[in-house]
């Protein structure tokens, strides 16, 4: 009687440990297989942002060409919002791992050239509304969290009004990039969450929709 016990005992513990084993390689298969996902999504929005970097480049100051530099400006800001949303949408439901981390700093090193290149697109074309996003992504502030939950929302609801009158670009202020940590010096951006409208306007309390769009061209 208890041989049969203690067999029993060591076929639930097999299974036991069989089980979490395949459960654990599933989470990792899964987990690299949406950085796979991510990571490609990542390479191909680069190629996107260089493109459109290069019509900037070779338009010159042709202000004919504006409207294409323009377009092609809008198009990506608004892919790379979108692919910005899943990312933070996969976020909020999975504990990160180190690669996920860095598809994340990459993509905000790509957001951070995209505001690099509006800026050197105003200068040349004027008359683009750009909205830029910058966010704590390593806070554990609830306060913090919740204030940017809402700010989110809001600039959605914004985007969705505005359609291709603004570009919007959300970026993670925290991502200890150069470049970025430049621009946020440069604009005498305080602390976040912050909206930088136009690089003129810098909006830290919560706002209507109605009440930032004052701050449009």
């Amino acid at each position: 009687m208890m041989e049969s016990k203690k067999h029993v005992f060591w076929q639930a513990l097999f299974l036991t440990g069989f089980f979490f084993l395949i459960g654990l390689v599933f989470g990792v298969y899964l987990e690299q297989m949406r950085s796979d996902t991510f990571s490609t999504s990542f390479y191909q929005s680069e190629v996107s942002l260089y493109d459109s970097l290069a019509l900037s480049k070779l338009s010159g100051s042709n202000l004919s060409s504006c409207g294409e530099i323009k377009d092609a400006s809008i198009g990506f800001a608004d892919r790379i919002y979108e692919e910005a949303r899943g990312l933070e949408r996969f976020d909020e439901k999975s504990k990160l791992t180190e690669s996920l981390k860095t598809v994340h700093r990459k993509y905000d090193l790509l957001r951070t050239l995209l505001w690099m290149n509006i800026i050197e697109v105003k200068e040349k074309c004027g008359e683009i509304n750009s909205v830029v996003y910058l966010y704590a992504y390593n806070t554990e502030d609830i306060n913090v969290k919740s204030e940017q939950v809402v700010w989110s929302r809001l600039l959605g609801d914004l985007k969705e009004e505005e359609g291709e009158n603004i570009i919007l670009i959300p970026i993670a202020a925290d991502s200890n990039l150069a470049s970025l940590d430049y621009l946020i010096k440069k604009f005498q951006v305080e602390r976040y969450p912050a909206v930088v409208i136009n690089e003129k306007h810098i909006l830290y309390d919560l706002e209507s929709v109605s009440d930032i769009k004052k701050y449009l061209k």
